[in-house]
């Protein structure tokens, strides 16, 4: 989507030199920041967790469960919401992985994101598809899928995959 009109004043945006959008009438900027995101490489057993998109972006691509964060949401309560809406898993954050910029790849027009990436484990392997989630499966290290969803994704899987024992 292009911007066109400030989000206080509600006046023309035009572009400045350094590619910004900014208003013609009041201090306003448009930054165009990423949006934060969580992602969760889930372990049990040994097995990483991985889950079928149900819907495009990558329908039917693997993906690392996780989602947007929600205004006001910590970065740790979204990672384990997003893989209770998406998998009724119950998880255990262990530690920070990093952080991974990405672009949201919208039929409209891509955005930037930027994915707070968590290692976390569960009790169990009983998971549910739910929400944006077509099917979950655990793999094994060797099993991994080469068809994995988003660009910080595939980032995030093969950093992980270098350090796994």
């Amino acid at each position: 989507m292009k911007y066109k009109y400030c989000s206080l004043c509600g006046n023309t945006l035009r572009q400045r030199k350094d590619g910004r959008l900014a208003c013609t009438k009041c201090d306003f900027v448009n930054y165009q920041n990423p949006r934060p995101t969580v992602t969760v490489v889930v372990l049990h057993n040994n097995k990483l967790l991985l889950t079928k998109r149900a819907r495009e972006p990558f329908q039917d691509w693997w993906d690392l469960p996780g989602g947007f964060i929600e205004k006001g949401e910590r970065p740790e309560e979204a990672a384990c919401r997003e893989l209770w809406e998406e998998t009724r898993l119950k998880i255990k954050i262990k530690s920070l992985f990093g952080i991974y910029p990405g672009v949201y790849p919208s039929k409209k027009e891509p955005f930037s994101v930027l994915s707070i990436v968590y290692i976390a484990e569960c009790k169990t392997a009983n998971l549910k598809a739910l929400d944006d989630v077509a099917e979950g499966k655990w793999f094994e290290k060797e099993k991994i899928p080469t068809k994995i969803a988003f660009d910080s994704n595939q980032k995030v899987i093969k950093e992980f995959l270098r350090l796994w024992k």
